[in-house]
């Protein structure tokens, strides 16, 4: 059976994503196009199903890639902690 999007459809440009809790995974749905975007059909969606484990390292991936470094979480004041904030 032959792949209908493959030949010179491989590559193109992303549009967009969102990302949702499903359970113990994210799924995660990008957008892309191939050509200059006319009407929804030339926008392609992809769904995908990722641990959190998964969807981690590929933003901590993205993040080197990118020449850039991945937040850190502000350690809790005093007052937090103490009022359990």
């Amino acid at each position: 059976m032959e792949d209908k999007t493959a030949g010179d459809d491989k590559f193109g440009m992303l549009l967009g994503w969102r990302a949702d809790p499903a359970g113990e995974k994210i799924a995660l749905l990008m957008q892309s196009t191939s050509k200059v975007v006319d009407s929804n059909e030339d926008v392609r969606e992809f769904r995908y199903f990722l641990t959190k484990q998964q969807a981690v390292q590929l933003g901590n991936y993205l993040y080197g890639v990118a020449g850039e470094t991945a937040p850190t979480r502000k350690k809790r004041g005093f007052f937090a902690k103490l009022f359990g904030g």
